[in-house]
């Protein structure tokens, strides 16, 4: 347990033994999780918490718009590779119905050409049956009405032994003559219903191979609006991948640029106003807040682009409108709304080692001192709150030195407190 202490302006009195990195962020519970799994190596879960930590710190200052184009390239990420996959599912699904198609087209035109030629022969046949009828025809009415008319109706009206030779004299004579044309006409009849049934089973077949060739169509055309809606939402996705990498590259210029801007607004105050009263080597400021440090000062690791961004202070979790204090005695260099920094104050303290100290304080929820005010080391300059590019109520404490951010955890009691 850290033993108690007492703080005073420039001195603290008794070192607490508290831990700077005390506070962490919630994003950080799951990589304590993972360090207590059996078989976790030591290095492997050092480095998986210090992955956390710096993703969650850089979220931690980011803006609204920047958080959302986090999760919307986060869903993208994790959508992609299933969208990939129903893509090329739906691809495959796409050629397969169109070799369908293709293969019930070609069967419905095979059958469509054995049909035709089977109403061809068929055509044919029934005319080499009339053919053969009227052949028949002729021949029998040549038996009745030529030279044999009257030995054909003694024939028929034969009654006894004569009568019947001379029929079946008559008979053999219509034979000799009618029966090539009669097994012509058997054979024509049996031959035109062969290609009847034939006819017909082609025709059975080609409206099987249109059915077919049908429902293939309509399978590609299903599959090909499939496969075009996966390769839309791919686009989609990649869309809104590359957008918001595009959002993050702006917000990390947009706050590259604010550190800068700020630098250059201290700098030229400092030429306006001169660099205040030296001050000592030993030098140690005030807690600004009573509050646990949340995010400490250096680089982070966005987590869209992979580029390093700076975090120019140390953030302090503290309660909306907690007293914001001066680190040490100075004057105020600007006091107001400053872009991503919300309601911000900056102090100017003086020379150290040469250069111009100053102290800066954002995300205040309250500003209460204006430019110009000469303030005393503890003094209540503001209250804590969200307003900015800020998650949470919180201190984002920063010490400049001429104008240029500096780690201001040195700058303070090791007890941060």
């Amino acid at each position: 347990m850290a033993s108690a202490v007492t703080c005073v302006p420039g001195v603290c009195v008794r070192r607490c033994g508290v831990s700077r990195r005390r506070g962490l962020t919630v994003a950080l519970a799951a990589v304590v999780a993972l360090m207590t799994l059996p078989g976790m190596p030591g290095a492997a879960a050092q480095d998986l918490e210090d992955e956390a930590a710096s993703a969650a710190d850089a979220l931690e200052h980011a803006t609204q718009r920047e958080r959302e184009a986090v999760a919307r390239y986060e869903e993208a990420v994790a959508a992609l590779p299933e969208a990939e996959a129903r893509l090329e599912v739906a691809r495959a699904a796409v050629e397969e119905a169109e070799e369908r198609a293709e293969s019930a087209a070609r069967a419905e035109e095979q059958a469509v050409a054995d049909l035709e030629r089977a109403e061809r022969d068929h055509t044919r046949l029934r005319r080499d049956v009339a053919r053969a009828q009227e052949r028949v025809d002729e021949l029998i009415a040549a038996a009745y009405m030529g030279g044999h008319a009257y030995s054909f109706t003694t024939v028929v009206t034969a009654q006894g032994p004569g009568d019947l030779l001379d029929r079946l004299s008559l008979l053999d004579q219509i034979s000799a003559r009618t029966q090539a044309a009669l097994a012509q006409l058997q054979t024509a009849h049996a031959q035109a219903e062969a290609a009847l049934a034939a006819a017909s089973q082609a025709r059975q077949r080609a409206e099987e191979a249109r059915v077919a060739a049908q429902q293939a169509l309509a399978d590609a055309r299903a599959a090909r609006a499939e496969a075009q809606a996966a390769a839309d939402q791919v686009a989609a996705l990649v869309d809104a991948r590359a957008e918001a990498l595009e959002v993050a590259r702006q917000e990390r210029a947009r706050a590259e640029a604010e550190l800068a801007r700020v630098e250059e607004q201290l700098r030229a105050w400092q030429e306006a106003n001169g660099a205040g009263p030296t001050l000592p080597s030993d030098l140690t400021l005030l807690m600004p807040v009573d509050g646990v440090l949340t995010s400490g000062y250096g680089m982070r690791v966005h987590p869209i682009t992979g580029e390093n961004l700076m975090h120019a202070g140390a953030d302090f979790g503290a309660p909306a409108g907690a007293p914001i204090r001066a680190a040490a005695d100075g004057v105020v260099m600007q006091a107001g709304w400053n872009g991503g920094y919300g309601n911000f104050t900056c102090l100017s303290h003086g020379t150290y080692d040469g250069r111009q100290l100053s102290t800066c304080y954002a995300h205040q929820s309250e500003i209460l001192v204006a430019a110009g005010d000469v303030v005393q080391a503890g003094a209540v300059i503001g209250r804590v709150g969200n307003t900015g590019d800020s998650t949470g109520p919180h201190l984002h404490f920063e010490v400049r030195l001429d104008g240029a951010h500096t780690d201001p955890l040195p700058w303070l009691p090791e007890c941060l407190c």
